[in-house]
């Protein structure tokens, strides 16, 4: 991932150092904007001779968008003067107050103010300003696109946006913003590929690089071996999984070889090994509940998965002991929507040993859990588990009363 993510900053650092194009129109979905973002950042810290501005404003019309800029750099100059007098240092120039007046059109205003920063330079003539554009919602793209069109249009010999770059948003499926830049000089195209596919060769590569240190690359296991298990490659993730253990296991990281061991029940019952699904479970809980701060997610994780598990295999009175566990453990992790679940576990389980007043107070208590936490369809699911049971034992009343809260909470929602 970090080849991955150092590849996209150095494609961008060579638009900004180059002087063939003016601007470098970043497709980019939502998806990927806080990491894209955040490369960004990381090229405006690292700059030392460069000015970046950037922008993520939403989009919603020219005119309200360039005001909501202008404001916006004016406040961050005004900043940088005050602080620039206090060192007794040479202040910025003062912004010329037409800047500041709303008369001229949204792009005559916005080509303004990008060729005034280039007076806020360290070194005049030394540097570069890049001004990034890239609104997070835009809600009208025509209307965008025509905005950063005005703005790229220049003219030689003469241009007006000399020691200027623009890194321009554009999200793909749009389009608007490529038609009206089409024949445009000097705009460049990139999009950077963060899917999924690619972010996992990346993980790959990195996990299967000897240069780099052992920790490291072990460390990119569980997101591959999570892949993997997704994208039902299970014999790739088993490997992985048990990489992870033998990793692990010996260096008494008990939290990671419970994961470990979790991680390869999964992928057992995921391929119909229940016998051994069970047994990488059952050895998982020795290290997941080990110490006195003990793995607190993989213990749960995995307890879960034990009486799921049972369920499975019909073995009623171990799931019930099971989910008994998972709803405590569950407590202490504040997760109530687990709790509920193994409530509603615990209760089917009892239920199918002939243990009905014990079903019936597991799926009350869950009901009343998830009425305080307003959750109308667990709710209306308990409630209607508990009206089957009272009518399955001929409590008329109870069952009607039942029905009565059902009717309160009204028909699921379609």
């Amino acid at each position: 991932m970090r080849r991955l993510l150092k590849q996209i900053s150095e494609h961008l650092q060579g638009f900004v150092d180059q002087r063939d194009d003016l601007a470098l129109i970043l497709c980019s979905p939502a998806a990927d904007a806080l990491p894209v973002l955040k490369i960004i950042e990381g090229l405006e810290d690292a700059s030392t001779s460069d000015l970046y501005w950037v922008v993520t404003n939403n989009f919603t019309d020219p005119a309200s968008y360039v005001q909501a800029l202008v404001q916006g750099f004016a406040t961050k100059h005004q900043a940088v003067r005050l602080a620039l007098e206090q060192r007794a240092l040479r202040p910025w120039p003062s912004i010329p107050p037409a800047l500041l007046a709303a008369d001229a059109s949204p792009v005559q205003r916005l080509r303004e103010l990008t060729a005034f920063s280039r007076e806020l330079l360290p070194v005049p003539d030394g540097g570069t300003n890049v001004w990034v554009f890239f609104p997070l919602e835009v809600a009208d793209g025509g209307a965008y696109a025509t905005l950063m069109a005005g703005l790229l249009r220049h003219e030689f010999p003469f241009p007006w946006c000399h020691h200027l770059r623009f890194i321009v948003r554009d999200d793909p499926p749009n389009g608007a913003l490529r038609r009206a830049v089409a024949g445009m000089p000097r705009i460049r195209w990139y999009q950077p590929d963060l899917s999924l596919e690619a972010v996992n060769r990346a993980l790959e590569a990195e996990a299967n690089d000897p240069s780099l240190p052992v920790a490291d690359r072990v460390a990119l296991l569980p997101v591959l071996a999570g892949t993997d298990f997704a994208w039902g490659r299970y014999a790739e993730a088993m490997k992985k999984y048990e990489l992870l253990l033998r990793f692990h296991a010996p260096t008494g990281n008990h939290a990671m070889a419970a994961f470990a061991l979790n991680g390869m029940g999964e992928v057992y019952e995921k391929v119909g090994d229940l016998e051994r699904a069970n047994q990488s479970y059952e050895a998982a809980l020795v290290p997941a509940s080990h110490g006195e701060h003990p793995a607190l997610p993989v213990w749960l994780n995995t307890v879960v998965n034990l009486a799921n598990l049972c369920v499975r295999q019909g073995r009623w009175a171990d799931g019930e002991a099971y989910y008994d566990v998972a709803q405590q453990l569950a407590t202490v992790a504040r997760d109530p929507t687990t709790k509920i679940n193994a409530l509603d576990g615990r209760a089917t389980c009892a239920q199918r040993q002939d243990k009905l007043d014990e079903a019936a107070r597991s799926w009350s208590s869950g009901a009343v859990i998830a009425a305080q936490l307003q959750d109308v369809a667990a709710c209306r699911l308990l409630l209607g588990r508990l009206e089957q049971l009272h009518a399955q034992r001929g409590e008329a009343s109870q069952a009607a009363e039942l029905r009565r809260q059902l009717a309160e909470l009204g028909s699921p929602q379609a």
